[in-house]
């Protein structure tokens, strides 16, 4: 059995000042230029969970209707072309990928809900399917913008007037966020 891994042979790492590879969460209200930013990355991806991008000329989108469409684009992204045409793949949005990897997952079990898959298990099912495929992505070298919308969450701290300070935060579910969050680099809030 041949072995590939060199150690010896290991140059050390270098940081770019550009986005290329580098694993981004951009969050923000409706129409605030999260696409926009997107589109501004070059060679990118767009993986339209979403249609949010009717307005955006000189993209490459392909729409993702269910989690299998996205299984078959990840399967693409292995080929080499898809290195030669691709930089970065952008996620448009996280929120509702996470949705049809749980219907995915709800589907492949053959339950309606995540809750009724036995012992719990469900959601590790779907916290290793998700994270799995992003991380694939990863190792393949390209880079990933998540797109979030933005929620407000009242916090326990008040102002000097005694009003509650209401913190702004990315609207994912706690174990998408979590999954996210242990992949990129930079998380960004967007606002107008």
């Amino acid at each position: 059995m041949a072995n590939d891994i060199d150690i010896f042979s290991l140059e050390p790492s270098k940081i770019s000042r550009d986005l290329k590879g580098k694993f981004l969460l951009i969050y923000g209200q409706p129409k605030t230029g999260k696409s926009t930013f997107g589109s501004q990355l070059p060679r990118s991806l767009f993986l339209n969970f979403e249609q949010g991008t009717n307005a955006l000329a000189g993209i490459r989108s392909v729409p993702i209707l269910r989690w299998g469409d996205f299984k078959k684009v990840l399967t693409q992204l292995k080929k080499p072309q898809a290195r030669e045409m691709y930089d970065s793949i952008v996620v448009d949005t996280a929120s509702i990928a996470w949705q049809l990897c749980e219907k995915y997952v709800c589907q492949r079990e053959g339950v309606d809900s995540i809750r009724d898959i036995p012992w719990g298990q469900g959601w590790g099912m779907l916290r290793n399917e998700f994270s799995e495929c992003w991380r694939e992505i990863t190792l393949l070298g390209f880079g990933i913008l998540f797109i979030a919308h933005s929620k407000d969450k009242p916090t326990e701290m008040r102002d000097e007037n005694g009003e509650t300070i209401t913190a702004v935060a990315p609207d994912l579910p706690n174990q998408c966020y979590t999954i996210i969050n242990s992949i990129v680099d930079i998380i960004g809030y967007l606002q107008v």
